[in-house]
């Protein structure tokens, strides 16, 4: 989901929050990517004139071999890394169809909002993990980047 390499101005991104079984996916980076082994909600970037739904439905098909059911915005978060920006648009998702296969990520998880405080996230993804606890009903203070 995250750029390799970005030479700074504004990225818009899109990512899914897959769930099935009361848990969501997750994906690790791979070694040669930026931000190589954080974890993070599949996705990808937007292309000029792509609208952010069939981006989402094309990454995750390109990504993780699966075709997904869009249910429903679930926020927009923006954040700043030190040479770039993110608008990060997040989406609910159901799978439709395909065999899971990886072929941008290390590995999967499917994990409990509770569970992801195990796991080092990328940033933009820790405001999401904040609004999951919170729609969950679930303390904030243990959401990942809230520890001290």
């Amino acid at each position: 989901m995250m750029p390799e390499n970005q030479g700074g101005g504004l990225l818009r991104v899109v990512a899914a929050l897959i769930e099935k079984d009361q848990r969501i996916l997750i994906a690790r980076r791979g070694r040669d990517k930026r931000f190589a082994w954080q974890w993070e909600f599949p996705g990808g970037k937007i292309r000029p004139d792509e609208q952010p739904e069939h981006c989402l439905q094309r990454e995750i098909m390109e990504e993780l071999n699966l075709q997904v059911r869009i249910t429903g915005h679930f926020q927009t978060v923006s954040y700043c890394y030190e040479d770039f920006s993110v608008e990060l648009l997040v989406y609910w998702c159901s799978i439709e169809a395909g065999t899971l296969h990886l072929n941008e990520h290390e590995e999967i998880k499917w994990v409990t909002v509770a569970e992801m405080q195990d796991y080092d996230f990328v940033a933009a993804d820790l405001q999401v993990i904040e609004s999951l606890s919170r729609y969950f009903g679930l303390p904030v203070d243990q959401a990942p980047g809230f520890r001290d």
